[in-house]
Parts: C-alpha cells; structure tokens; sequence
C-alpha cells in the first residue's frame, strides 16, 4: 500500500489502521499460564487452503481442542496482512456467535464489531457496506452453531455477497443445518504436523519429546488434538512419564501453574460450576483474574470467562467431584452443553454410577464417549459398552468408531483385525473401512498386509483406510501402490486412483514428487486425482515444477497446473 496516499485518504487510513487492529487483536492465544503468539504455534490444517479455494461457504468443523477459533484467528490474521500490502484485498470481520444475538446488519458496523471509540470515529460511513458489495468481505464467525437456526440464516443473507466461513461442533453444525456451506472437518495432527508444530515450540528439544510420546505410549487422540498436543508439550520434563489420558493432562498442567494455590483452585472451581449453570461470572476483582494465571481473562459487561471451554468444564467436573454427590449431575445429564463436564468427571474417579445413569437417558454413543474417558468402570460394564459401540461401528455409524478410537482396547481391535481374513469379502471391507476411521497405529498394523487383498473393493477401502492414518510409516506403501507396484496388489488403474486420493488425504510433502509425475504420464483418472491430491498438499516446493508444467504443450496438464497453482498462492 503506498504509505503517501493513506495519509491524504481517510478511507485508506481507516482501512490500514483496521489491519493493524485485526493484527494486534489476533496475535496472541488465549492459554493459561504462558503468552502464547498465534503465529509461533500455527500449523495450518491439512487440506484447508483447498476447501477455501473451492468454496465461498465453509463451516470448519471439530472437537473442542482442535483448532476452530484457532483457524478462524489466523485467517482474520493473514487477511489484515494483505490488506495492509494491497488496499484491494479482502476486509476481515470476526463476529463470536457465543456474544452477538443476533449477528449485527451491514449497517450496524462499526458498532457490531465492538471496536475502540477511537477507531469506530475514524470509520468512513461507507466502508463496510462497500466491501460488502464489492465482495472484499471476509465474514468469520466463530460458534456459528450458537445461534439458532433463523439468526443464521438471517445472518447468511445478510452477508450475501461475502465470503463466508464459519466454525461449529459436528454435531451441533448439522442441527443448525448450515445451507449451502461445505464443511471442512479439522484433520488432527499426523507424525509430520506434530513435528513441525514442536520445532515451532522447541526445535532442540524435538527429538526427545517426539522419543517420550512413543516410550509413554501417548494415545493419538491427545497428540492429534492442538490443544493437548500443546499441553504436553508444555507439562514435559524428561524425566517424568507423560500423562496418556485428557482429565490427567489437565490435571499435570493445572498442578505446574499454580502449584499449591488451593485458595485459586478453589475459585476457579465455584467460577466454573456457577458459569456451567448459567450464571455469569462477575469481574469486579481483577485481583481474582490475575490470580487465576490465564484460565479466566475479562469478557463482556464486567464478567470473565475461560480461556477455553475445556477448562471451565475441567473445573466444574472437578467442583462436582468435590461434593461426593452425584445429585448434582445427575439433573444435567439430557443436556448436551454438559458433556464434556461429564467425561471430565468420569476421568476424575469411578464413572460406573455416571454411566449407569446415562445410559437410561437412551444415547448410547455419549455413554461410549464418557466409557473412552473414565479412570475407572465396573470391568462387565466397559466390555458392554464396547460391544454396542462396535454394532453401531458395524452398521454405518462413523461416530461410534470415533468413539472407539477414544477406547485404546487392543482386544477390540485384534477382533476387528480378525475380520480382515474372513471368507466375505463384505465381511473384511467392513473391517478395513472401520480400523482406518480408529486411526489407531495398532490398526495400521493390521492394515498394511490388507494391501495384497484379492478382491479389488476390499483392497480399494484398505488404501482409503491408511489415508485417514496419522503414521508416517503407511506413504511408502501408498507410493508403491500409486506405481502400481505388484507387490501391493493387480497394478491397475483403479489401485492407482486409490492410492493418489489417499495421499492426498495425508498431505505430505513426501508424496509431491511422485504425484507430480502422475500428474504428467498417468492415466485420465489418475491424473485427475492426483491433480486433486496436489492441491490439499499445497506445498509452495510444488511452485516452481508446476510453473514449467504451466508452459506444457499438453492442454490438459496445462489447465491441471495452472488451477493447483492458484490453490498453492491462496487464489481461488
């Protein structure tokens, strides 16, 4: 941006002064205990910048922990950035849905906002409603799933003519039933994110604290998860064991942030369990908030709240577990904004009486989630749980073998592995497509032999299964299959496209080189896919070989190399 014409142009100055703004708004993460700059921890989720290109509505979709707000922040983040490069680029708006009901007008900003006095009097009359008609407009909200239904839609014609993204629980996303977004569910960390995201955090120490998750047998749904990822890293000593379930990683790094402050845990507890009722937290000490080291920080109207959702559920779970009464859960156990105090409090002691009690309630895959998560169940009680959730598992339902990837039961994995040398080929495809959604290295284990199946479908779901992998170790043997290699099953076409379409839901840079020949010498099908593939791993080493494919005689592979390399610059 020419620096000279800001000064004369008030529009100009408002808009850099607004970049800068976004900037320093987003710059750091809301953590406990540590200043925690967003830019030093980013990993950007495999797949994104591709969901984006091909989408002007995207819910981004995941559990608590995995990156929502995180990923909405970093977009507000680089979108500032360009403006402030180029006056043409687009305008970033974040709205938390949790905060505004409903979402405010066009004609209400600056207002909704919620800017400075000082920097909503420098706002030009017309800016924001003309970014919204030149389409500059880059509309992120945050919690969209807390708004009902009508303010969502209210609010999505409101905003027409931006681009719209957007973040919600999976659950909850389609109850809200968000027309016309595609949902881009959040990945989770594989071998080479949780490497780069922990030289980020402590390049010396990688190799040691990459070494500990494998000697204390961390289960990957912590080290999948950001949030814990990070928590691990930060409550890691070298000389300890590492906590290998959530409530025991909660608990490790409560205890090294504040120590023995009884009096501060004690407060943290009766803030939680208040706010888990519904009743707001008012911020009338700031003695209180500074005390509480970062897990609450002041929110709107003088009250606070948690640096995340996690944490005021820990410590409400914690409050409850402190009564010796389970009265108290017991009338919130049909409401769903109280499960993860549930599964808290479950992996705080016993969970037999929890479990017992919920499954009266009839949901059988919330009693699955709270059994994944407990310290301790009557043994006959965990193995029936276990069962119903493989029947569901068996018979479609993705979200019951999520479930089980949260159990860490080797038998039920052996017994699923078992089924992979059934005489039914129906029989052992079932098998493959439910050990690759546990994403478990076990299962991997497993999976690996599959390869050589004689029959092509059953072979076909094996090579989709060790997509969804967080190994490493599954992409040489996906790069055999993509040659077409004999020792990984017929080598046709059909392995071929499997194979591409896998890598590309890994998105390693490792696959870049052999996807890029396909791209050139593959059959039509395979240079389709690994076309696709190309753009989810969006590698900027992949600029230079695609620029000289961009000058190919080939029309196709012309128009294949030119649409990845729009992918790779963030064009859409």
């Amino acid at each position: 941006m020419d620096s000279l014409a800001s000064l004369f142009d008030p529009t100009l100055r408002f808009q850099r002064a607004y970049a800068e703004y976004v900037r320093t708004r987003f710059r750091y993460l809301p953590f406990p205990g540590a200043r925690v700059a967003l830019d030093a921890e980013w990993v950007e989720p495999r797949g994104l910048v591709a969901a984006l290109a091909r989408n002007a509505r995207v819910v981004i979709t995941g559990a608590p922990g995995a990156g929502k707000t995180t990923t909405l922040a970093y977009l507000a983040i680089a979108s500032a950035r360009a403006l402030l490069e180029n006056p043409r680029a687009t305008v970033p708006l974040f709205f938390c849905a949790q905060d505004a009901h409903p979402l405010p007008r066009i004609y209400d900003l600056p207002r909704g906002l919620n800017l400075s006095d000082s920097l909503a009097a420098q706002t030009p009359r017309i800016f924001f409603p003309g970014a919204f008609a030149s389409g500059r407009a880059l509309v992120l909200i945050d919690d969209a799933d807390a708004l009902t239904a009508a303010a969502l839609h209210a609010a999505i014609k409101e905003y027409q003519h931006a681009t719209i993204i957007a973040s919600a629980h999976p659950e909850r996303s389609r109850r809200t039933a968000l027309p016309d977004f595609a949902e881009f569910p959040l990945p989770g960390f594989r071998d080479g994110d949780i490497e780069t995201f922990v030289k980020k955090l402590d390049a010396q120490n990688e190799p040691a604290f990459l070494s500990a998750l494998k000697a204390n047998n961390v289960p990957r749904n912590l080290t999948a998860n950001p949030l814990t990822l990070s928590l691990l890293a930060r409550v890691w000593r070298g000389d300890t064991p590492l906590p290998t379930r959530r409530t025991d990683l909660f608990d490790a790094y409560t205890q090294q942030t504040l120590g023995d402050s009884d009096e501060t845990i004690k407060l943290l507890e009766g803030v939680a369990l208040a706010m888990q009722r519904g009743r707001a937290a008012s911020n009338e000490s700031p003695r209180g908030v500074a005390k509480a080291r970062g897990f609450l920080r002041a929110a709107k109207n003088r009250t606070v709240e948690f640096a995340h959702e996690l944490w005021q559920a820990y410590f409400a779970a914690r409050a409850l577990r402190e009564t010796n009464d389970f009265a108290p859960l017991r009338q919130h156990l049909a409401d769903p904004a109280w499960r993860e105090v549930w599964v808290f409090y479950a992996g705080l002691g016993d969970a037999t009486e929890l479990v017992l009690n919920l499954q009266s309630q009839g949901d059988t895959l919330e009693v699955g989630y709270v059994v994944a998560h407990a310290r301790a169940i009557r043994a006959d009680l965990r193995a029936q749980v276990i069962a119903d959730m493989l029947e569901h598992a068996w018979s479609g339902d993705a979200r019951a073998a999520h479930v089980l990837s949260e159990l860490h039961d080797n038998a039920m994995i052996d017994g699923l592995a078992a089924k992979l040398k059934d005489k039914d080929p129906a029989v052992r495809l079932r098998a493959a497509e439910i050990l690759g959604q546990l994403q478990t290295d076990r299962g991997i284990d497993y999976l690996l032999p599959a390869l050589r199946d004689a029959n092509g479908d059953v072979r076909d779901k094996v090579v989709e299964a060790l997509g969804h992998a967080r190994t490493d170790r599954v992409i040489e043997p996906l790069l055999v299959a993509l040659r077409g290699d004999t020792r990984v099953g017929a080598p046709d076409e059909r392995l071929r496209v499997a194979a591409a379409k896998a890598l590309g839901e890994i998105a390693s840079d490792k696959a870049a080189p052999a996807l890029v020949v396909d791209l050139q010498v593959g059959e039509p099908a395979v240079r389709a896919a690994a076309a696709d593939a190309l753009k989810r791993i969006h590698s900027p080493l992949l600029i230079e070989p695609l620029r000289g494919l961009a000058q190919s005689p080939d029309e196709e592979l012309r128009g294949y190399a030119e649409d990845i390399l729009d992918v790779v610059n963030g064009r859409n």
